[in-house]
């Protein structure tokens, strides 16, 4: 069999890291097994990526330049998928829309301690401009806008997946033991998919990175979000006078519903919805999006989100480990709440 002569990689997650990495290996030749304890639509609140928001806008500092190329390359890549799509006629295909983002600085900040000057991504997105001043919402210190994409999670997850079927990737559903090590675990991957040698492992394994790596500088930031009627006109974000202040809504491209959120809680394991957050989300989101409000003012809420983005104390972890007895692993996990802003293999 043709699959016989390529190199077998097998991914452990099915994260929006997982499957885009999967999905590019697949096109660059490999032969590709995905093996994974959770996957989309499994509403578990260990398995991040079915709760984010999600958009395009980086998180990365200027200084950390392999994260700003990393989320260069993300945009371009939607860029020219999103034109792909339209030429077909298949526009929203893959879930993905191009938005106006509104982005709101209540108070200064390092990040625009020059103006737009700061912001290094300024030169990458489409249509970048300064807010005028008498143009900005009362209480608001800086603003800019540009042109982004938006992301409907469940659409993107599930295109996602039918293309790596399309192209002959393997799934495998199952929880791989991590009490004797990573060893193996990796080697009841192999045995899930088959026996057949692997050539590599990706890491992709997202929160669970913890134990399957033994790495203990991976911990959770807690987020909430409120899934609400109505797709927003623009992705409006609103930086507030706090570390963790922040308010945002993101349409969902064609679902009808926008995202309303968030919190950001580091260390907070519980997945448990907060009723709390979720009254002070949608109070602080009124003012961004009033066009999705009832005649009582309020947003009529579809669900309420909890999810736990995988951090990393030194950042995202992308790297190639040789373990004793030879076997090849890349370890692509830590991304915390930028996971679809660089969905693609680092390492082969």
């Amino acid at each position: 069999m043709a699959s016989d002569l390529k190199k077998h990689v097998i991914v452990i997650g099915a994260g929006v890291i997982g499957l885009q990495t999967a999905l590019t290996l697949l096109r660059a030749g490999y032969d590709v097994s995905i093996v994974a304890e959770w996957w989309p639509g499994e509403a578990v609140g260990g398995y991040t990526s079915d709760w984010a928001g999600a958009h395009w806008r980086t998180h990365a500092l200027t200084e950390e330049v392999e994260l700003c190329a990393w989320d260069t390359d993300t945009y371009r890549a939607w860029e020219l998928q999103v034109e792909e799509e339209k030429r077909q006629s298949r526009i929203g295909e893959s879930g993905l829309g191009v938005y106006t983002s509104l982005h709101y600085w209540e108070a200064p900040a390092p990040e625009i301690s020059n103006g737009a000057s700061s912001l290094w991504w300024s030169s990458v997105v489409s249509d970048f401009k300064v807010i005028h001043p008498a143009e900005l919402p009362s209480g608001v210190h800086y603003g800019v806008s540009f042109s982004t994409f938006a992301v409907n999670v469940p659409q993107y997850l599930k295109h996602l997946l039918a293309s790596i079927g399309s192209v002959g990737g393997r799934t495998f559903q199952a929880k791989l033991p991590t009490a004797c090590g990573i060893d193996k675990a990796l080697d009841k991957a192999k045995e899930v998919a088959g026996g057949r040698h692997v050539h590599a492992y990706i890491n992709a394994s997202g929160i669970g990175a913890k134990e399957l790596a033994g790495d203990l500088t991976v911990s959770p930031i807690r987020g909430q979000t409120v899934l609400v009627k109505g797709e927003a006109k623009y992705i409006t974000t609103r930086l507030g006078k706090g570390k963790n202040d922040i308010r945002i809504i993101i349409p969902r491209p064609g679902s009808g519903c926008s995202i309303a959120g968030v919190t950001k809680e580091p260390g907070v394991w519980d997945t448990a919805v907060n009723d709390e957050s979720v009254r002070k989300i949608l109070e602080g989101c009124k003012k961004l999006a009033p066009e999705l409000l009832r005649e009582d003012t309020d947003f009529e809420v579809v669900s309420v989100n909890v999810g736990l983005r995988p951090t990393r104390k030194d950042g995202p972890r992308v790297e190639t480990e040789i373990l004793i007895g030879g076997k090849l692993v890349i370890h692509e996990y830590g991304h915390s709440g930028a996971g679809y802003d660089t969905p693609k293999s680092q390492g082969l």
